[in-house]
């Protein structure tokens, strides 16, 4: 007889980011028994993954504005009618806010799975109220919980599944799209955006060129709206300071991970914005090039520590200074890469496991489903 639970799951986003990764995993390894149905706020490529996946895939749009949310609280509350799940698992913020909204009076068991900061303070507090548990992806996003509401987190960081890449061929294809042979290759994985901190790495690369001529920066992310002209300053800006050639623009790469195992280090030098947006939760980039024994460089704060531990090398965030030396000695020393690298492949094999955070998440749903809430 089998234990499963049958799970809807609600999605913020649908655009292949960190958090639609995560969910992605999840769903291809917990199968149909668990999927009940799956809920996307936004329609985007990650829809058509599902469905050609031949995962139940609805479509309500919503907004960041009170009107939107309750419109979209409304037909969720009737697509969780017609599912009859056993339980909701809100992926993202925006599903939380969404979820409570719509749930009140159902009775199901709310998990809300928390991947970053995104609106940390009263209004993050007042949906874990409504939730029957709170899983965070690191304890650095569940900081802003205080009093009754932290009995009902957990952490499950992410996890990742044992990953087969020739780092020869991820060298031989980075340095193709670099155009050449590359001394060192410093990737930064992300879309473009100022909480990224390209302009951190680029504020640096001046005194890197000048003790590793050889050196080419691989940005690695999508250039999409709102950022579009984010990204074009960025372009404006190297060629004005002839840094151009030693920075690449690769856009989204399906092959990220095999380009990850093809470089010498990378960089999450993330910041964070006027909002307090920027700090990573868990990164996956972090988690795969550690996965490859790439190491890894980046800012001290965030979900970053966490993951990394003793396996990388952090700095404080803003510190030009510290990011450039600590960036330098990594490049240039042999024995030092070597040993971050092996540490770093120990520390995903042994802590973050996929089937490690699918077991976790199992449990979750268990234990919601046996405690229907009276939401």
């Amino acid at each position: 007889m089998s234990d499963a639970v049958a799970v809807t799951f609600v999605s913020s986003h649908a655009r292949l980011g960190g958090e639609e990764n995560y969910l992605a995993r999840l769903l291809d390894e917990l199968g149909p028994d668990w999927i009940r149905s799956v809920v996307c706020l936004e329609d985007a490529p990650f829809v058509e993954r599902l469905r050609a996946q031949g995962i139940p895939a609805e479509v309500i749009p919503t907004s960041a504005r009170a009107p939107g949310i309750l419109r979209s609280a409304l037909r969720l509350r009737r697509s969780l009618k017609r599912a009859r799940p056993q339980v909701v698992h809100a992926n993202g913020v925006k599903a939380a806010v969404v979820c409570a909204a719509a749930m009140p009076g159902t009775h199901l068991p709310l998990i809300w799975v928390k991947h970053d900061f995104s609106w940390d303070g009263p209004l993050a507090r007042a949906v874990a109220r409504r939730c029957t548990q709170v899983v965070g992806v690191s304890m650095a996003v569940t900081e802003t919980f205080r009093g009754a509401t932290r009995k009902k987190v957990h952490v499950v960081h992410n996890g990742l599944p044992e990953l087969a890449v020739d780092r020869e061929e991820g060298r031989r294809r980075v340095e193709a799209l670099l155009g050449g042979p590359a001394e060192d290759v410093v990737s930064l994985v992300a879309r473009i955006d100022p909480t990224k901190g390209h302009r951190e790495l680029l504020a640096v690369l001046p005194d890197l060129l000048a003790r590793r001529p050889g050196l080419h920066v691989a940005f690695i992310g999508a250039e999409h709206f709102p950022h579009l002209a984010f990204a074009d300053d960025l372009k404006r800006e190297l060629a004005a300071l002839g840094l151009d050639e030693a920075v690449a623009f690769l856009g989204f790469r399906e092959d990220a991970v095999e380009l990850i195992a093809g470089s010498d280090l990378v960089v999450v030098p993330s910041t964070v914005d006027a909002r307090g947006m920027g700090r990573e939760g868990f990164p996956y980039v972090g988690l795969e090039a550690m996965a490859m024994g790439t190491p890894v460089v980046g800012y001290d704060h965030g979900g970053l520590p966490e993951l990394l531990g003793d396996c990388g090398r952090l700095v404080p965030p803003g510190d030009h200074f510290a990011l450039r030396d600590a960036l330098l000695g990594v490049l240039e020393d042999e024995g030092l890469r070597r040993r971050l690298a092996d540490c770093g492949r120990r520390r995903v094999q042994e802590r973050f496991s996929l089937a490690g955070m699918v077991q976790a998440m199992k449990e979750r749903y268990r234990e919601a489903a046996a405690r229907p809430t009276a939401l």
